[in-house]
């Protein structure tokens, strides 16, 4: 064990073991051991059960970490806002694949070896849950910032399809994996439908294109 672990308070040592079974439970499925698991914990295998009771204990707090979405929103935090609106949000849902991804190859590995992994339930995860939504909601609000204002939509309403579109690009059922972050924007923001060309555009009505948020307010 190394001095650092040793001095480890019990949470900070609960946290180290999750964060080290995750990538094990991606590879193996629950077929890992805790010998395995205090290796890749860098700590002594009798350590695992002075803040567990149990592997599936162990298992039971990996599928909370693979819901939690702290770090989510601390990686959303940390994008330049001083980058073009288009840039932003290909750059957060970016984010938002990795995480999902991340689920949904744990879900995939653990059912595959016999223990399905399901979304917590309870009152207090539902709690939860619509918690890390709303303060996610809040942490792609600030994200678009003043530039609500060129959308045609309300901002929750676009950061709920920016969801939806997020979602289906890496849900394994969904066949959307070949969507990239800069074309899900691309398609929220622009529409689906050919741009005009140059000739078509200048006898339109003159508006406002949705393409100058990529280059900011003028």
């Amino acid at each position: 064990m190394t001095p650092r672990a040793a001095a480890m308070a019990p949470d900070e040592r609960r946290a180290s073991i999750v964060a080290a079974t995750i990538p094990l439970l991606r590879d193996k499925g629950q077929g890992i051991s805790t010998r395995e698991i205090a290796r890749a914990a860098g700590i002594a295998e009798g350590t695992i059960f002075r803040v567990f009771e149990s592997k599936d204990e162990i298992i039971h707090a990996c599928v909370h970490q693979a819901f939690d979405t702290t770090m989510v929103r601390v990686e959303l935090g940390a994008i330049d806002p001083r980058l073009p609106l288009r840039e932003r949000l290909a750059a957060a849902v970016t984010v938002m694949q990795t995480h999902l991804q991340g689920v949904f190859s744990l879900m995939s590995v653990l059912h595959s070896s016999g223990q399905p992994l399901h979304r917590p339930t309870g009152a207090d995860a539902v709690r939860r849950r619509q918690q890390g939504t709303a303060e996610l909601d809040e942490a792609f609000v600030a994200l678009i910032g003043d530039d609500a204002a060129l959308l045609r939509i309300p901002v929750r309403n676009f950061i709920g399809y920016l969801r939806m579109l997020t979602l289906s690009s890496v849900h394994p059922m969904l066949d959307g994996q070949d969507s990239t972050a800069a074309e899900l924007v691309d398609v929220l923001l622009e529409g689906a439908l050919a741009r005009p060309t140059t000739e078509n555009h200048a006898t339109s009505a003159p508006t406002r294109p949705m393409s100058s948020i990529s280059r900011g307010k003028k």
